[in-house]
């Protein structure tokens, strides 16, 4: 039984070390319209676990509906520390600028994975 935990464990370590590097931000309201759906307010998960996703992952929109699962690793130049764990988010939208960070994230969500303000080094890989 033990094997089989150990197992379990270190697979789940393995998926999450797997993913590509990033930085996120947090991701203020007003969150409609967007990019994706519009004035639909259906398009949001509960708990706010929801995103914008950057020009590198946008792909012409086919981002849109899609899961992240993202891991803070690191502060940037801030004083926040990053939480244990892991949020999975739903893209409703797109941040297309030339510094737009990989995501942004509603402060409700950041909050769960990262205790300070500004921008935070990450891990995600797709749902």
């Amino acid at each position: 039984m033990k094997v089989i935990t150990t197992l379990i464990a270190l697979s789940s370590l393995a998926y999450l070390g797997l993913c590509d590097a990033g930085v996120a931000t947090t991701y203020k309201s007003p969150y409609l319209p967007t990019r994706c759906h519009g004035n639909d307010q259906g398009q949001f998960p509960p708990e706010y676990l929801f995103a914008a996703i950057g020009p590198g992952q946008w792909n012409n929109g086919a981002a849109c509906d899609r899961h992240y699962i993202i891991r803070c690793t690191s502060p940037i130049g801030g004083i926040g520390q990053c939480k244990p764990g892991y949020i999975t988010v739903k893209i409703v939208e797109g941040r297309l600028g030339n510094r737009a960070p990989d995501f942004s994230i509603p402060p409700q969500a950041v909050e769960k994975i990262y205790t300070g303000a500004g921008r935070f080094k990450i891990e995600f890989g797709e749902a």
